[in-house]
């Protein structure tokens, strides 16, 4: 069930924003005993409060949903009733999170920008549709919700979705791991690609293995049981190599990031063959 704030909480919060406007005004607060309610910042012009929130609600929503590096995955019952893999809009992947979402806020909040037609919670939220020009010349619209007649953010979004990847598979790309076993009989480093469905549990995962003792690295799909262990095995190709090769950090930001669009069709393919 979605956690929002109540209006207790909302009370305590534009208190505390009132009592310590200095404190938090134009600055990102970090405090080491922070829970929900904890003011981040309060914005340079039209003094909008961004707290830190959760999962549903405030700054890290707004974050996790719609910023451009969130690896987190989320999920939306279509008219049957049926989870599906959401694709919610991204912010440009340049921006610096808490400062540039700030910036944005204070442009677009005011009354010529409220938009009533296009408001999902009329009752608990007010919404906001603008234009942000910025300095490198271009434009883009947006929409920021706070709580109805207040200045706390509820979330913030891009309208258009030109910086999404392609959604192409049913599941959700979960965290890249690395895993390296070494000894005499049997050594190997692991990175794994995970697809998670909406219960985080791994149902395919792409994983190449470096194969130490045999010196050759095999890239594989593999196909999970229902509690999330590999069962069958799909071998693409695999390379010799030379020396004690292994993953890198950067090796595995690349494989966080990259669209993996070509290995999704398969495992969609591989999906489909089930059926």
């Amino acid at each position: 069930m979605e956690k929002l704030f109540s209006k207790e909480e909302l009370d305590e919060i534009q208190k505390n924003a009132a009592d310590n406007f200095e404190y938090y005004w134009n600055v990102v607060v970090i405090d080491g005993q922070s829970n929900e309610k904890t003011i981040k910042t309060i914005s340079k012009h039209k003094h909008l409060v961004f707290v830190i929130g959760n999962t549903d609600t405030g700054f890290n929503h707004l974050n996790d949903r719609h910023g451009y590096f969130s690896f987190q995955n989320f999920w939306i019952q279509n008219n049957e009733m049926k989870f599906k893999l959401d694709n919610p809009s991204k912010f440009h992947p340049k921006m610096m999170p808490i400062i540039d979402y700030v910036k944005i806020a204070d442009a677009i909040f005011c009354h010529e920008n409220k938009n009533v037609t296009k408001n999902h919670s009329p009752d608990l939220f007010d919404k906001y549709t603008g234009v942000h020009l910025f300095e490198e010349g271009f434009q883009e619209k947006y929409h920021l919700i706070t709580y109805k007649d207040t200045k706390i953010v509820h979330t913030m979004f891009p309208d258009k979705k030109k910086y999404n990847k392609k959604v192409r598979f049913k599941y959700g790309k979960g965290i890249v791991t690395t895993k390296l076993k070494y000894t005499p009989a049997d050594s190997y480093n692991d990175l794994l690609v995970p697809y998670e469905n909406k219960d985080k549990i791994t149902v395919y995962s792409i994983l190449i293995r470096k194969f130490y003792n045999e010196k050759v690295e095999r890239f594989i799909i593999q196909q999970h049981d229902s509690e999330g262990n590999p069962e069958t095995h799909y071998i693409l190709g695999e390379r010799d190599f030379e020396n004690f090769e292994s993953f890198n950090r950067e090796t595995l930001n690349l494989f966080q990031t990259a669209d993996l669009g070509e290995l999704e069709d398969i495992m969609a393919q591989i999906e489909k063959s089930k059926k």
